[in-house]
Formats: structure tokens, C-alpha cells, sequence
């Protein structure tokens, strides 16, 4: 999920759709915005009430709708506080696309042939519009650098060239989250099963390092966005970049942990899991008796 904040004429949007076409990613603007809220809830308001409890709502509410629509593929959202609506959301990525006034005011006049005096007014009068917008529907100062992982000021960049930063500014922050499944501290694991236990000591001896539980994703939500179902892999092998999760249950149980992989991947496409079943189990450990020998 990426969203794009923007001023007006920064290249936001054209910078957006060149991404949206490298990416094949789902461009999501104001009009199509409005019409996925209504396909999931067609009572709800186009934007945000005032109250700060209805405003939580209907965030919630619309985040699960474009949630749902990612599961189809990915987007990008350009405006519509999406910066808001996803803030601290995982697999998200907020990018702020900025230009000084002078170069703003000047692609104005050269695209609708204004003079200077109009298309200052109408620059600064849908600047006002714009954090007005924000500050009262979302309660956000929308330049608020924190808000973003990226800002790129285009009065030194191509539209070229800021989607290229972008791409490796995205790429630098998949790795650095991967880096943030690393335990603060070495304290020892305390497993659920003694499966995951004997796994673990299988991976030391080969000298592959893990993780333990390292992160829990959500996989249902209900339609206020509360989470109703969460999957925790069992364990995460960075040098991989993989989850495993292991079941030693009956045959007949199996088809449920099966299921919750399932949405896990429909969900998360950009991460590696894989099911370790108690035969692979079994087979391991042989394999460990015969090299013993």
C-alpha cells in the first residue's frame, strides 16, 4: 500500500501514475476513493465526520474497505488522508511530493495559459483549500514530515527521477523492516510445543539463525476494521527472509492451519511462508540419525 500526499501541481499525481505503471498497482484518486467506500458501505459519508469517536469510525471503517480492495492488488492512493487512514499500518509506504511556490506557480501558467496574478490566486487558494481539508476532516497538519516516510521536493527532480527514489526509497524500507523482526534482547524462547523446540535446536545445529514468534498479522477484521482473526508464524529465518510454521497435528486438523496460510498469502503476497508438516519433521530428524552414524 503506498499513498501519495501532494501540493497542488508538485507532479504528485503524474508521479503516482508512472509508479502505478512500473508497479502495476491500482491508482486510487478522488472519484474512484468514493466510489470503493460506497461498493463496501453505502450509507457511509464521503469523508470524515468532525466528532473525533465518528471520525474513528469511519478510519477504521475505510481502511478496511481498501484493505479488502488490496487483496485484489495492490494501490496506490493519492490524497484522501490516506496517510491517516493508514498510519502505522503494515506494508504501507507514505510519500509526500512537494515543490517550492515559484516552480508550482510557473507549470500553472504553462499548463492552463493563466497570467501570473490568476494562477497565484488560484495556487494559494487551493493550498488553503487543501490543509483545510485535512486538518479539520483527518485532525493532521498534512506537512507534517512525520507523517511520511519520504518527501521529495520536484522542483530538483523528474518525474522520472522521483519515482526512481521512491522504488529504492521502498526497497531501503522493506529491508529495514525485515531488520525490525530482530529481537531487542537474547533471552531464551519459551515454546508452545515441544516440536517447535526440537525445531529449533534442528536449525542451531545446522547454523541457521531464527526467530521465535517474531510478529503477529492480522487476517480478518470485522466491519468497524476491528481484527477477528491473527496468525503468528512460528518462527522466521532472516537469512531466508521466510516463516515457517509447523503442524504435527492429526490430518484432519491440518486443513484449518492450511487455511489461515492461505490468507496469510492472499494478504501478505510480498512475504515467504512456509508449512513444515510433521512428516518433513520426521524426515529431518532421520536424516540427522544417519549423518550421526
Amino acid at each position: 500500500m503506498i499513498t501519495i500526499s501532494r501540493e497542488v501541481e508538485s507532479w504528485g499525481d503524474e508521479i503516482g501514475n508512472y509508479l502505478a505503471s512500473i508497479l502495476s498497482f491500482k491508482i486510487v484518486d478522488s472519484k474512484s476513493f468514493h466510489e470503493h467506500l460506497k461498493r463496501y458501505y453505502p450509507n457511509l459519508p464521503p469523508e470524515p465526520p468532525l466528532g473525533e469517536k465518528e471520525r474513528n469510525i469511519w478510519l477504521r471503517k475505510a481502511r478496511f474497505c481498501f484493505e479488502r480492495l488490496a487483496q485484489e492488488k495492490p494501490l496506490i492512493i493519492l490524497g484522501r488522508g490516506g496517510q491517516k487512514i493508514f498510519e502505522n499500518y503494515p506494508n504501507s509506504f507514505h510519500v509526500l511530493v512537494v515543490a517550492s511556490l515559484q516552480t508550482r506557480l510557473q507549470r500553472i501558467i504553462q499548463k492552463y495559459s493563466q497570467e501570473e496574478t490568476i494562477a497565484l490566486r488560484i495556487l494559494l487558494q487551493q493550498d488553503k483549500k487543501r490543509e483545510r481539508f485535512l486538518l479539520e476532516k483527518f485532525g493532521v497538519e498534512w506537512k507534517n514530515p512525520a507523517l511520511y516516510h519520504l518527501t521529495i521536493n520536484t522542483s530538483f527532480y523528474s518525474i522520472e527521477k522521483a519515482t526512481e527514489l521512491i522504488l529504492e526509497a521502498i526497497k531501503n524500507f522493506q529491508q529495514e523492516t525485515r531488520l525490525q523482526l530482530e529481537p531487542p534482547s537474547h533471552e531464551p524462547s519459551i515454546f508452545a510445543h515441544p516440536s517447535e523446540e526440537e525445531f529449533a535446536k534442528l536449525l542451531d545445529f545446522y547454523g541457521i539463525k531464527w526467530l521465535y514468534e517474531p510478529k503477529t498479522f492480522p487476517l480478518e477484521w470485522d466491519e468497524e476494521g476491528n481484527v477477528t482473526e491473527a496468525f503468528t508464524p512460528d518462527f522466521y529465518l532472516p537469512e531466508f527472509n521466510t516463516f515457517i510454521e509447523l503442524t504435527t497435528q492429526r490430518q484432519k486438523l491440518v486443513w484449518k492451519k492450511n487455511k489461515k496460510v492461505r490468507k496469510f498469502r492472499e494478504l501478505y503476497p510480498d512475504l515467504k511462508i512456509k508449512i513444515i508438516y510433521a512428516r518433513n519433521l520426521d524426515h529431518i530428524r532421520k536424516k540427522l540419525e544417519l549423518d550421526d552414524e
